[in-house]
């Protein structure tokens, strides 16, 4: 065959043949490709159909119809079928069809081709595209609105029934305390005596930056949850309440002055910085459990006024003056045991009792007949975080040194001070309370970060061997030698340190001058010191017109320092150079020695 066309050929259902169209039947070179159309009793072929009607230029091809069990292996053989059903009717041809085209006129090139399509399933792309663009819109809006809500109310939650979902914390805080303003509860006595009260008159304290926690945390307990407009939360205010005070208070609204019972209690006298106990005193008391509840009530649905009516009772004093006093005592054992917080280098801070005493609150239970100390914890932070930054920041001293030409180090003129700044107070504020609660003092390491210091050196070309200068103090003789090199240029009469604060021996060398200071010691202030050179520390030489007979008699009568007359000290200030050396030698005599 030399071309490829097409041609078909259509039927009926129940046909058995197909009629080609009314062009002129092809010939059998022409017969290479046959399209089918699906029939609804598709039949097959002969082999002898399709040769006699290629053979006779004929317009139709008989057929027979397809038996669609399966047929033995020799049945097969023997029909030489050249089709097979595939795909509902359209079939590729046999091996035996082809045969059979060979054998009616082109056996080389012989072969009949069924083109088929196979449709495309449009519509499941279609669904599985939408379920896939749904998936991508959930997950933005999941991980969008995580972010969105992180620092934010959630939905769903809700303060006293009003919704707070997208309250930033400075929102919800305001939110809070607006709640905690319109909460109020009417106490009215059975003898109709009637007062309305705020929750903080009624001994109620709101945490509002728990509370503002709380809704922040609300229905964050997942990613889904976070996001979830159909979740629900109704978040209550963090509350304690001194029971003490809401009784003192409805006593002091609902009975008379000389009726009502008077609990001992505890109080600060700033005065005397110290905590002492009030007396007893038996009398009418409120029943206050019907406010407790009208308060908790508040608590879990705050911004409306609850009312109550209460009985009145004749009591005993449900605090004694024992208890209050035992308060008292455990109260200014917080005060008088010292807190101190170190940087962990050179500087400490004690907490102030008169500070401490702030932050200690006592908590008063009728129904208990208790007092309890409990503390400020928002309190201690904020004092600690304004107060220990400044208290314990040291400022980094670059160190000095004093080198030969060798980079030897021959004195420290300034000693290095590392740098320390406070890190953090919390975990300092934690430690605080924690030692406010034993009743003890305590001494607590700040956290802080620490910068180290420079060093610096300055070299100094002093060699004793070559003619540098240097002094002798001979202790024993009372003493000093002035040398250039090996070479003695000047000897002095001195007065050292007494046997009870005597002059060190060693090899040291200058590190300060000054020609005039204040000098001062544990027992003694000495202004106006002239000439000072200082080799050891705070030993040094200067000018002691105080002691002239002691120099004169060579009598050890200084704390330490090398006295001298005026005239020699400043020869010595003069002569002696920073980095110069000095040699103490020999022992402290007891008594004069000239």
């Amino acid at each position: 065959m030399t071309d490829d066309k097409d041609f078909g050929y259509t039927g009926s259902a129940g046909d058995s043949a197909f009629d080609f169209p009314t062009a002129a039947a092809p010939s059998p070179d022409e017969a290479q490709t046959v399209t089918m159309m699906p029939l609804g009793n598709p039949g097959v072929p002969t082999a002898s159909g399709v040769a006699s009607g290629a053979a006779a230029g004929a317009s139709t091809v008989a057929f027979t119809p397809m038996n669609f069990s399966a047929p033995s292996a020799a049945a097969a053989e023997a029909t030489a079928s050249p089709f097979a059903p595939v795909n509902g009717g359209t079939v590729p041809p046999t091996d035996n069809g082809r045969a059979a085209f060979a054998a009616a006129g082109d056996p080389d090139d012989a072969v009949i081709a069924v083109k088929h399509r196979r449709k495309k399933p449009v519509a499941l792309i279609v669904v599985l595209s939408i379920l896939a663009a749904l998936v991508v819109l959930f997950a933005g809006y999941v991980f969008g609105g995580q972010y969105y809500f992180k620092d934010k109310a959630a939905p769903g939650v809700s303060l006293g029934g009003v919704s707070v979902a997208g309250q930033t914390a400075d929102e919800l805080k305001t939110t809070v305390d607006n709640a905690v303003k319109n909460s109020s509860v009417k106490v009215t006595t059975t003898k109709g005596a009637s007062t309305t009260a705020s929750l903080s008159e009624l001994g109620v304290t709101v945490d509002v930056n728990k509370t503002v926690d709380k809704l922040l945390a609300a229905t964050k307990s997942n990613a889904l949850s976070t996001v979830n407009p159909f979740a629900k939360s109704e978040v209550g205010l963090v509350t304690s309440t001194d029971k003490l005070a809401m009784s003192t208070y409805l006593s002091d609204k609902l009975i008379g002055d000389d009726a009502r019972v008077v609990n001992a209690n505890v109080e600060y006298n700033a005065d005397d910085n110290r905590f002492v106990a009030t007396e007893s005193r038996d009398g009418e008391s409120p029943t206050i459990d019907g406010v407790v509840n009208a308060v908790n009530a508040l608590a879990t649905d705050p911004g409306t006024t609850k009312a109550v009516t209460i009985d009145t009772e004749t009591v005993s004093a449900p605090i004694s003056d024992k208890t209050a006093t035992d308060a008292a005592a455990a109260a200014n054992k917080r005060i008088d045991s010292d807190i101190v917080i170190s940087n962990g280098a050179s500087k400490s801070f004690t907490i102030p009792s008169s500070e401490i005493a702030k932050w200690i609150k006592t908590t008063g239970d009728p129904t208990k007949g208790t007092i309890e100390l409990t503390y400020d914890e928002d309190a201690i932070k904020s004092y600690l975080a304004s107060t220990l930054p400044d208290k314990l920041k040291q400022d980094a001293v670059a160190e000095e040194n004093v080198v030969n030409s060798k980079g030897t180090v021959i004195t420290t003129s300034v000693k290095g001070v590392d740098g320390v700044e406070v890190s953090g107070t919390d975990n300092t504020a934690t430690q605080v309370l924690t030692a406010l609660q034993n009743g003890t003092g305590s001494e607590i390491k700040a956290d802080v970060k620490v910068t180290k210091h420079e060093t610096k050196s300055r070299q100094v070309n002093y060699d004793v061997e070559n003619g540098d200068p240097h002094m002798v103090i001979n202790l024993s003789e009372q003493k000093a030698y002035a040398y250039n090199g090996t070479t003695l240029v000047k000897t002095f009469d001195v007065s050292t340190g007494k046997t009870s604060t005597p002059t060190d021996t060693g090899t040291f060398f200058a590190t300060l001058k000054y020609q005039t200071q204040t000098m001062r010691g544990e027992d003694y202030v000495t202004p106006n010191v002239q000439w000072i050179t200082y080799y050891n520390g705070g030993e040094g030489f200067h000018a002691a017109p105080w002691n002239v007979a002691g120099i004169a008699s060579g009598t050890p009568k200084s704390h330490g320092c090398t006295n001298m007359s005026t005239d020699d000290a400043k020869w010595v200030y003069d002569f002696l150079p920073i980095g110069g050396m000095v040699e103490v030698v020999g022992s402290t005599p007891t008594s004069a020695v000239r």
